[in-house]
């Protein structure tokens, strides 16, 4: 499961890479939310101090049974160029959660009895 210390962590590799002042720039993170075969792409403008709060809440905004989020890219402009600092794109969806809390390998009866008596 990915977590935003994954992306923070890959974003500061980026930074020291391209031998970067953290604090000095302007963030843009580029995410698609995916809705019922359809995705719509937003950004989202931050200092580096915002990074964790504006990923949290893309995902408390846009995250839903019925949607996924794919955080796409982090930039920033430097000598007038944009200059990307994720590896890779980042998923978030809430179907890896829900196998993880009911468990793998497990038939729907069982399932929905551990719904039934865990979560009460």
């Amino acid at each position: 499961m990915i977590t935003l210390s994954d992306i923070l962590g890959d974003i500061q590799r980026g930074i020291l890479a391209h031998n970067m002042n953290e604090d000095k720039f302007t963030y843009r993170i580029t995410y698609f939310v995916y809705e019922d075969g359809k995705s719509i792409k937003h950004c989202v403008d931050t200092s580096y101090n915002g990074l964790r709060n504006a990923m949290v809440s893309i995902i408390r905004k846009n995250l839903s049974v019925t949607n996924s989020i794919i955080i796409s890219a982090v930039t920033v402009r430097k000598d007038g160029k944009s200059v990307y600092l994720l590896n890779r794109k980042y998923s978030f969806n809430l179907e890896e959660y829900f196998q993880r809390v009911l468990g793998n390998g497990q038939n729907r009866n069982k399932r929905v009895a551990y719904r039934k008596h865990g979560m009460q």
